[in-house]
């Protein structure tokens, strides 16, 4: 009896799922680009439960008639390709045929389309237990629906491996958002839960779909590139001088399709190396090149494509993005000196230095950042003291100005066992212990002592905020905001009193306290990076990274002085915290050198 046998129809669709289908997202790729192939000018996603429980695409392509639409259910049909010689030039997204059998193996599928005016429709029901497929009169316009639901319902080894509705819900929101970008006469639109969350009308051009995409605020900052070398043509847009926490907005196409390419993405890092600065720069790239000089046929999703010459694809991304970025404006940020000043009043600016006071920095525990009354402010440390601890006596104006939501109980700094002595380079503060030298990084020490006041306060379910005297209006992508709109209640517990706008915009009405009016941008950038980026769902870790993020953007920075008690209440903070040697993202906070050490560097043991 052979060993070797064929295996039967309804397995060999659901192994092909396996590499076609990953996730909710898969899936909603295949159907729109089957959609966008058959000329749809309209297409609407409608979702549940992140894609899990139900996924819905409508478009008002060119729909099919009866046999075709039963016909495109089996492997490996297509209206694409009919020999080789197409394979080799394929304009389409779509080629192989394997993607509605394979969805449709491993969910309830069903497709009602019609490729007429008059209102009849075919619908087809497929069940994914018995492959057996059902096919009755419908109704609806030209064009087609697929519906798909419960997702893997078959299949539980693949279903327990899917993330929570959330994260598969950004997922495709950044998908539905890219095959958005180099079709800007299309419109998008989706809705999950029964609430619209994105919403892509036709925009007059390229540069107006890039816009709604990455954000109003990258309005100014977008600059267009274009170059071509041999038969690769390299066009798009760059923002020049706005950054990103992440590559999340670089997209790259090729003919219109949506690609992760190592050739391409080395070109554009090669590009933004030139420039020193930090992040990532927002990138939308449409490569145009010879059908025949790649091949799309090189990974089961599509996702990869092989050139036949990578190096003038990547000389001809390098150029036209390094060009876009070294423009007259991003150049210039980079010669501008800071003015000298003269040598004969360089003396007397350093004799000085610990005297006159700093009204260059608030105060590092200020009782309300945005009061309008007198402030304190501290002095410059002595480079040394010849107390335990410096604890000069509260001012009447700090006592005066505190409320009662933000006080906090007082250190006991006597519990130090040393005494500060300086500030080293204005960025780590110096403690003279019984066991030699004690460095403690200024910035990670106060981020470690508000995380867990900010965690605290999440446990308590006792939020401080402080209100804005105008709200702040926040502007979002299209990915970004269903990313921030996900983490709402997560931010409203450390704070914020933030609620959706309208379009990608949100308004901010109270923030946290400690956190400064200017720094608001910059701590929802990291949210929404760590949003995008994270994997894991449990509650508990959400929090913990929006609180982390909270705490490393309101503590104090680096190069800032500081005076004799915040950095005495700082180092007597940080030793009552949960963990005075690590911030919350694993940093090193305190660093001790051995007394005896330093004395043999000075041959004095």
């Amino acid at each position: 009896m052979p060993r070797i046998h064929l295996l039967p129809s309804d397995l060999v669709n659901q192994i092909a799922a396996g590499e076609v289908v990953e996730r909710p997202a898969s899936a909603v790729k295949e159907l729109i680009e089957n959609a966008i192939d058959a000329g749809a000018t309209t297409i609407d996603v409608l979702l549940e439960a992140g894609g899990r429980k139900r996924i819905e695409i409508r478009d008002n392509g060119s729909g099919m008639s009866e046999d075709d639409a039963l016909l495109a259910l089996e492997r490996h049909a297509t209206s694409k390709i009919a020999n080789f010689s197409d394979l080799t030039r394929v304009r389409t997204l779509g080629f192989r045929g394997e993607a509605l059998p394979s969805i449709a193996s491993v969910s309830r599928f069903t497709l009602i389309t019609s490729d007429t005016n008059t209102g009849a429709a075919t619908e087809i029901e497929c069940d994914p237990l018995t492959g057996q497929r059902t096919s009755r009169p419908s109704a609806r316009d030209r064009g087609t629906t697929i519906s798909v639901r419960e997702l893997f319902e078959n299949v539980p080894a693949r279903r327990k491996f899917l993330r929570s509705p959330d994260a598969e819900f950004r997922s495709i929101v950044t998908v539905v958002a890219s095959y958005a970008l180099p079709l800007p006469s299309r419109a998008f639109r989706l809705e999950h839960n029964g609430r619209l969350v994105l919403d892509l009308p036709p925009a007059v051009n390229a540069r107006e779909r890039a816009l709604q995409i990455l954000g109003s605020e990258a309005r100014e900052h977008l600059a267009d590139f274009d170059a071509q070398i041999g038969a690769a043509r390299a066009y798009g847009f760059v923002t020049r001088n706005l950054r990103f926490g992440s590559k999340r907005n670089q997209y790259f196409f090729v003919n219109g399709r949506l690609v992760k390419d190592r050739v391409l993405s080395h070109a554009a890092n090669r590009a933004c190396e030139a420039f020193d600065f930090d992040g990532h720069p927002g990138i939308v790239l449409f490569l145009e090149i010879d059908p025949e000089l790649v091949d799309v046929n090189v990974h089961p999703a599509k996702t990869e494509v092989r050139f036949r010459d990578s190096s003038q694809v990547h000389v001809a991304v390098e150029q036209a993005i390094k060009r876009a970025l070294g423009g007259a404006e991003e150049g210039a940020t980079l010669i501008r000196d800071a003015p000298q000043a003269p040598l004969a009043n360089q003396h007397s600016a350093l004799s000085t230095q610990h005297s006159a006071p700093s009204t260059q920095h608030p105060s590092l525990f200020p009782p309300n950042r945005y009061d309008s009354g007198p402030r304190w402010t501290p002095e410059f440390t002595p480079l040394f003291q010849r107390e335990a601890l410096v604890q000069p006596p509260l001012g009447n104006t700090l006592a005066e100005t505190r409320t009662t939501s933000v006080l906090e109980e007082e250190p006991q700094l006597g519990d130090l066992q040393g005494r500060v002595i300086g500030q080293y380079r204005m960025s780590y503060i110096l403690v003279d212990m019984p066991g030699g030298l004690r460095l403690v990084d200024q910035h990670v020490a106060h981020e470690r002592v508000l995380y867990d006041r900010y965690l605290a306060r999440v446990e308590a379910r006792d939020p401080v905020s402080q209100t804005l005297l105008t709200p702040i209006l926040y502007e979002s992508g299209a990915a970004e905001c269903a990313a921030l709109e996900s983490h709402l209640a997560e931010l409203r517990e450390v704070g914020f009193d933030i609620e959706r706008f309208s379009g990608n915009s949100f308004a901010i009405a109270s923030v946290p306290p400690e956190l400064l009016r200017t720094d608001i941008d910059s701590f929802l950038r990291k949210v929404i990076d760590a949003s995008l980026e994270e994997k894991s769902s449990h509650l508990t870790h959400v929090r913990e990274r929006i609180t982390a993020s909270l705490a490393c953007q309101a503590a104090i920075k680096v190069h800032r002085p500081l005076g004799g008690e915040e950095m005495a209440r700082l180092v007597a903070e940080l030793l009552r915290s949960s963990n005075p040697f690590a911030c919350p993202h694993g940093r090193p906070i305190i660093v001790d050198i051995k007394h005896l050490d330093i004395e043999r560097h000075f041959h004095r043991k």
